[in-house]
C-alpha cells in the first residue's frame, strides 16, 4: 500500500537516520516535480518547499519523465541504436503523460497530457527508433505498431536513485527554483471524485 502521503516525514527522519545524517547539514533538495498524481505531487512538493524555507536552502526540480529517460539510459535496457526515449505515465482513462528525450536526455517534446486514441507518434517513427516504456504502455501498445517502435516495459516506475545525476549536475549549475512561486508541473486541472468505500 502507498501511504507516503500520511507518512512521508517519519520516514524522512528513518532514513536520515539510517544515514546518520542532520537534516541541516544537507545543501540542497531535489524534487521529481511531475507529472503524476495530483495528491502524490502536492504532499511532495508541500514537504520540499517547507524544508527550503525553514533552513534556507536551494531546491531543485526535475520532471518525472526526464528521470524516468535516465534510469532507462543507466539500466541494461539501453540500446545506442535507439535515437528517441519517450517514458510513458498512466493518466485518467484513455490518456498518459509523455514526453520525449534524445540519447543524452535533451529534450524533444516537452512533458505532456495526451488522449491515447489522438496521440500520433508518427513524425518520430519516421525520424529515428523510438523506445517505449513506463505504466502507461498499455494503452499506447495499439498505436504504436510501426517498424521503429521498441517496446521494453510496462511495468517501468519512476526511482529517486535516478534524480541523483541530474540534481547533481543543476547543483553545479545552480539551477535553482524560486521557492514563492515553484508549483508541480500538474499538466491538467484537479478533478476530485469520491472515496471508494471500505470493505468490512
Amino acid at each position: 500500500n502507498y501511504c507516503h502521503g500520511e507518512k512521508l516525514h517519519l520516514l524522512i527522519v528513518e532514513a536520515l537516520n539510517q544515514g546518520g545524517i542532520a537534516i541541516e547539514d544537507i545543501d540542497a533538495f531535489s524534487l521529481s516535480y511531475g507529472p503524476g498524481s495530483y495528491t502524490g505531487l502536492r504532499i511532495g512538493a508541500s514537504a520540499v518547499k517547507g524544508f527550503g524555507f525553514a533552513l534556507n536552502k536551494p531546491v531543485m526540480v526535475v520532471s518525472t519523465l526526464k528521470s524516468m529517460g535516465k534510469s532507462y539510459i543507466d539500466s541494461n535496457f539501453f540500446d545506442s541504436k535507439i535515437d528517441f526515449i519517450c517514458p510513458i505515465i498512466n493518466s485518467r482513462v484513455g490518456e498518459v503523460y509523455t514526453a520525449t528525450f534524445d540519447k543524452s536526455l535533451n529534450e524533444i517534446n516537452s512533458p505532456h497530457s495526451c488522449v491515447v486514441a489522438q496521440h500520433k507518434f508518427d513524425n518520430l517513427l519516421f525520424q529515428g527508433k523510438v523506445v517505449f516504456f513506463g505504466t502507461g504502455l498499455n494503452k499506447l501498445k495499439n498505436y504504436i505498431k510501426h517498424k521503429n517502435a521498441h517496446v521494453i516495459a510496462d511495468d517501468w516506475l519512476p526511482s529517486a536513485s535516478s534524480l541523483v545525476a541530474i540534481s547533481h549536475q543543476k547543483f553545479i549549475k545552480k539551477d535553482f527554483v524560486d521557492l514563492a512561486y515553484f508549483e508541480p508541473l500538474y499538466l491538467k486541472k484537479f478533478i476530485p471524485t469520491k472515496p471508494k468505500k471500505e470493505k468490512i
